[in-house]
């Protein structure tokens, strides 16, 4: 089998700026900290915003939720008694 070319390099020669890598290394860490203060600052006004927003509506979003889940219910239900008496009164006479 042939040896590869990663074998034949010399890891003995591999020597980089410690000094260099411990700045890189800080940096990239100060850096998702800003970052991560950025992101929670959003989500912060975003959740106060719509907070806001949501407390002027005239209708409460928690009434508004329930009108549509009982809205939902009845028209499943309505759709389910429909369907019960097309199949109840389906005749397979009268199909071609």
């Amino acid at each position: 089998m042939a040896e590869s070319t990663f074998s034949k390099i010399s890891w003995t020669e591999f020597h980089p700026d410690q000094r260099r890598l411990a700045t890189g290394a800080a940096l990239t860490g100060l850096g998702m900290l800003i970052s991560a203060a950025g992101a929670g600052l959003l989500v912060y006004e975003l959740a106060r915003a719509g907070r806001t927003w949501t407390g002027s509506w005239d209708v409460h979003p928690t009434e508004l939720a329930s009108r549509t889940l009982h809205q939902a219910q009845a028209a499943a239900q309505s759709a389910k008694r429909a369907g019960r008496e097309a199949w109840q009164s389906y005749d397979e006479t009268s199909t071609p």
